[in-house]
């Protein structure tokens, strides 16, 4: 009668977390730590955490085959305990289908930015790749991650619209344009282009001569559009002006490299009518695009508008005047012999190539900083209601393929860009021209080859030391020396093959020489622990194949004798046949003893004949055998 108040007071319903709060914890507990999303096939390692299968793999596939660890909690696990998870899985296909929060809009339905698995947050502008103070370009990969790998579009094709072109010439406005024009698909007659009082919102612009977009911009949330064979993920990246080359082509070039792997549909933006510095611009980057693709498995252009804004040189606009511009401008590259500019020539008779030409805004909004519609020249409203309404109603049409025509997905984009990311940390000097960047890559490659092959090399030594005979015929000391012949021959064959010129040649193969020093640190540790398990087992089975009933102690001996020598190196004979003494008679048979100190001396007598013979050979007429590391010990 005393439990009634033990009890406390019961809450009232209301404080019960909402519907959508308990799902959003839910998916909190089945959300994969590396890709930060809900678990995909997931699997369970030895330390109890889940994660998705290809997440796992994919991380460990850059980790050393004897280095694995829980990306979670760091606990040392086998990769080969990868376990499906099956209640898991239940799990999260029951999650799956329980109601989640919508954000409303206007209009009562789901913002069009929301994917499958999209977080409810608004798009904002996000930095991708920023300049240091020496001209270094710096990919921040959560940023790329949260962009290219999350909410739905790591699994999706993905559609990049990028610009490029002169700073100062209204890139980051048409973008924000473009950012209306996707919010609102359903939008006719130009309702979509907002009021007429409307500020222009999205990526940061003003007005004026000091540049705004520094380094590499992206929208956070990517628009979801329709497509006859599911929906496609349309992002906008806006990039620093990158045209004057003269100025720093290192910057240009890393610039075009990132703006050609972020721009599936690429917009050159030019001033009043394409010149010659424009068509230098362009072969700059198409040769930068053409290394970049052939790199990494890409077709280096696949759509490619020139806009050219402010024109003024007739009165007709729009595609129609841009045909007649870009007839021109190919027949003037055609008629120069040889041709100046090739692979402009090339890339603009192409049927994926197409030109625009948008009139002067009018003063109104370039004295203005809201770049509203009623600043705006009726011409100008027109043009840009015409284009955008095109580019947005045929982005579908050009998702990111590689070169054999298989659609890209988001995760896979990000993983080239990241690759990217860190040959420039690696080559520092190597982008000083499309040809410099060209060796930078193909030496990039000798590098991933010495590495592959010591990988390869590692593998093949850990499969066969998992034989206890194979293990106890090379002792730690000689399969360390394999190692560093190894590791020599690897690093000379990088040393001649490298292309000249290399500023850094020296650094990259002092890096890569810790590298594969690492590694085989590593592996090594281990397999000395494998080599003295192997050792007492070994000593074991010789003692009671050989002695009968004291065999168990005998191999003691044995065993203890082949560590002790292996771990003393440079003890004398006799200080080893006391430790296998020793250890022999602990179990009180003297045989065991006399079997180990043996055994003992044997192996020491090893150690001291191969440091005689490092010394310069064995002095004549010592009487002792031959015996070298390749016999076995027992």
């Amino acid at each position: 009668m005393g439990n009634a108040n033990n009890k406390g007071p019961i809450p009232p319903p209301s404080s019960k977390p909402p519907l959508q709060g308990m799902v959003k914890q839910l998916q909190e507990d089945v959300t994969c730590s590396i890709c930060l999303d809900i678990l995909e096939d997931p699997v369970s390692i030895e330390c109890g955490h889940n994660f998705c299968r290809g997440c796992l793999a994919a991380h460990w596939s850059g980790v050393s085959a004897c280095g694995s660890q829980c990306p979670e909690c760091r606990a040392p696990c086998s990769r080969n305990r990868m376990i499906p998870d099956t209640r898991v899985k239940s799990l999260v296909l029951k999650i799956r289908d329980l109601p989640c929060e919508e954000t409303p809009t206007a209009t009562g339905t789901a913002s069009p930015e929301q994917g499958p698995g999209a977080q409810p947050e608004p798009g904002r502008p996000v930095q991708l790749v920023r300049l240091d103070k020496e001209g270094g370009l710096i990919l921040d990969e959560e940023a790329l991650s949260r962009c290219l790998e999350q909410g739905g579009v790591g699994d999706a094709p993905v559609c990049l619209v990028s610009i490029v072109g002169e700073q100062r010439r209204g890139k980051s406005f048409l973008l924000n344009y473009l950012l209306r024009r996707l919010r609102s698909p359903e939008g006719k007659d130009g309702s979509w282009m907002g009021r007429e009082e409307e500020p222009l919102e999205g990526f940061e612009w003003r007005v004026g001569t000091r540049s705004v977009t520094k380094g590499v911009w992206a929208w956070s949330q990517p628009f979801w559009v329709p497509t006859e064979r599911g929906k496609v993920a349309v992002l906008l990246v806006d990039t620093e002006g990158s045209m004057d080359i003269a100025r720093d082509t290192e910057t240009s070039v890393k610039l075009s490299a990132l703006s050609m792997l972020l721009g599936s549909y690429q917009i050159l933006n030019v001033s009043s009518q394409i010149k010659d510095p424009d068509l230098e611009y362009l072969e700059m980057f198409l040769h930068v695009a053409e290394e970049v693709g052939k790199e990494y498995g890409l077709e280096s252009i696949q759509h490619l508008d020139l806009l050219v804004r402010d024109w003024s040189s007739s009165t007709l606009l729009g595609g129609d005047g841009g045909k007649e511009h870009l007839r021109d401008v190919r027949q003037m590259l055609a008629a120069t012999s040889p041709c100046k500019h090739p692979k402009a020539l090339e890339v603009l008779s192409r049927s994926s190539s197409r030109c625009y030409l948008m009139p002067f805004p009018g003063k109104r909004i370039m004295t203005g900083n809201q770049g509203s519609l009623r600043d705006m020249d009726e011409d100008f409203r027109d043009s840009l209601r015409d284009y955008v309404t095109a580019l947005v109603g045929s982005v579908s049409q050009y998702i990111w393929r590689d070169r054999h025509g298989e659609l890209l997905t988001g995760t896979q984009l990000a993983a080239k860009i990241k690759k990217f990311s860190d040959l420039m940390k690696k080559h520092h000097c190597g982008f000083s021209s499309p040809a410099q960047m060209a060796i930078a890559f193909y030496n990039q490659r000798v590098l991933d080859r010495a590495s592959a092959d010591h990988t390869l090399f590692l593998k093949e030594k850990d499969s066969d030391s998992r034989n206890m005979f194979s293990c106890l015929k090379v002792r730690p000391s000689k399969m360390a020396e394999q190692f560093a012949e190894r590791r020599g021959h690897l690093l000379w064959r990088c040393q001649t093959d490298m292309k000249e010129p290399v500023p850094e040649k020296e650094a990259l193969l002092t890096q890569l020489e810790e590298e594969l020093t690492r590694e085989a640190e590593t592996f090594l540790e281990i397999y000395g622990k494998r080599f003295k398990k192997f050792a007492i087992l070994a000593g074991v089975g010789a003692g009671a194949l050989v002695l009968g009933p004291v065999g168990g102690a005998a191999g003691a001996g044995i065993a203890g004798a082949v560590i002790a020598a292996e771990a003393a190196g440079a003890l004398a004979v006799a200080e080893v046949v006391a430790i296998g003494v020793g250890t022999g008679a602990a179990a009180g048979i003297v045989v065991g003893g006399g079997v180990g100190g043996g055994m003992g001396g044997n192996v020491a007598r090893r150690d001291r004949q191969r440091a005689e013979a490092a010394g310069g050979g064995r002095e004549e007429g010592d009487g002792t055998e031959d015996l070298s590391d390749d016999k076995p010990l027992i």
